[in-house]
């Protein structure tokens, strides 16, 4: 059965890459490729009622229930332009520095992240306003891209992340344990991409410069302009860790609370809701769209006995908790190189899962880690999203100088990745705090 469950199973995620090759969406790629995988395996009539009802029980998991909300409040973040002012603000602190500019961008990053959830959309609102203000300070295509990029893949380990969500509920863990156990990863990523950007213009110090110093009152005024921000923040993520709410009515204070924030800045208008509305409409439409293809794929791989068949393989290898990790890390980051980080997500954690829980891994802390490895995806050549959405932006610039750029944050992510692995408190503390 073992042999048997590698080459079907094997089988249904070759024509998964093919489909994808061929530029069929995700969802629809695992979603024929299940159904016909099924049908040939179990017969036409069990796969028709999986078809019937696989959907259903998908999109009506409440784990679900916080996305469409996180999409909207971002959207609604992005729409009213507050991504300008967590820049100017991180511009104020850090930007007459060696490689402020591009420290600032990070940081933005991080702030957008608070309240996206997205890395693509972190990414695309901060090429189109951080790139010209860095490349008319004198900085290189290279270090611009690979800051911007980088900087991007915050807004999925910063919560709320979308990508920690649709981990929850595809191993029915807590969120609100997987966000905390986020933050000092989140953090770290911060901090260690700054130090990127100075060590990398230590090396190559022409390709950076730096801004002018902005007057302290002018300072104090661009924080205050994101002191919202923030409290928007800690209101949520301290509601989660003292119970008074759940990570969907965290979600729901989120949105209230950004509509507030937004009138009063006097920027809530009717085209406004509009725009954000359909747009999260699109966004968790396609997201439920790979869920629904993901549930009916995970039957396929279910019947096919193949995450039985790993386990069983990772056994008789004999292998540590530590060397299982480094499987799988090597697995991840291969698959990073050709795949969308959605799709590796919903392709590799049903037979991942089941590997990590017999080797005694925490699950909190593997929800981090693959977050994590996926970064690596977005950033990683030749297919990594993020790369591709800035070279939407930077039409000009070659793609071999983003990939060049992104070097010195994937190295950091490295750096990241062995601290996690080293030291499972830097993920686990948080959490611990709320399980006392």
């Amino acid at each position: 059965m073992g042999i048997d469950a590698v080459i079907n199973g094997g089988l249904s995620f070759a024509a998964v890459l093919v489909l994808m090759i061929l530029n069929i969406p995700i969802g629809i790629a695992m979603l024929f490729v299940g159904f016909i995988g099924f049908s040939l395996i179990s017969g036409f009539d069990p796969a028709i009622f999986v078809l019937g009802t696989a959907p259903f029980d998908a999109v009506s998991k409440y784990t679900l229930s916080v996305l469409p909300l996180f999409v909207l409040m971002g959207n609604l973040a992005n729409s009213s332009n507050l991504s300008r002012n967590l820049y100017d603000a991180a511009y104020a602190i850090v930007g007459h520095y060696k490689g402020g500019l591009a420290m600032s961008t990070v940081g933005a990053c991080a702030g957008f992240g608070m309240i996206c959830g997205s890395s693509i959309a972190t990414a695309a609102t901060m090429s189109q306003m951080a790139g010209p203000e860095m490349r008319r300070h004198g900085y290189s295509d290279a270090l611009i891209s690979g800051s911007i990029a980088s900087g991007g893949t915050l807004g999925i380990i910063i919560p709320p992340s979308v990508i920690l969500v649709i981990y929850a509920y595809l191993t029915e863990q807590s969120v609100q344990e997987l966000f905390f156990a986020a933050l000092i990863p989140g953090l770290i990523a911060v901090i260690l991409y700054m130090i990127a950007i100075r060590v990398y213009l230590l090396i190559y110090p022409s390709e950076g410069g730096h801004g002018t110093k902005i007057p302290f009152k002018e300072r104090i005024s661009a924080l205050s302009k994101v002191f919202p921000i923030f409290l928007i923040f800690v209101i949520m993520m301290g509601g989660l860790y003292f119970g008074f709410f759940t990570a969907t009515e965290s979600a729901a204070v989120g949105v209230i609370l950004v509509l507030i924030f937004i009138f009063f800045r006097g920027q809530l208008t009717l085209n406004l809701l509009k725009d954000a509305v359909w747009t999260s409409i699109k966004t968790v439409g396609s997201l439920y769209l790979i869920v629904i293809g993901a549930s009916i794929f995970n039957y396929l791989i279910t019947v096919t006995q193949l995450p039985f068949a790993v386990v069983d393989f990772i056994n008789e290898l004999q292998l540590t908790p530590l060397g299982v990790i480094l499987v799988i890390c090597a697995i991840y980051i291969i698959l990073g190189t050709v795949m969308d980080s959605l799709a590796m997500l919903f392709l590799t954690i049903p037979v991942f899962y089941p590997v990590i829980v017999d080797a005694g891994i925490d699950p909190v802390w593997f929800g981090i880690f693959a977050v994590i490895v996926v970064e690596f995806g977005l950033i990683s050549p030749p297919v990594g999203m993020n790369l591709f959405v800035i070279k939407g932006v930077m039409q000009k610039t070659p793609l071999q100088t983003i990939w060049f750029g992104t070097l010195p944050f994937l190295i950091t992510d490295v750096v990241r990745l062995a601290l996690i692995i080293a030291f499972p408190a830097i993920c686990l503390y948080l959490p611990s705090l709320m399980n006392p």
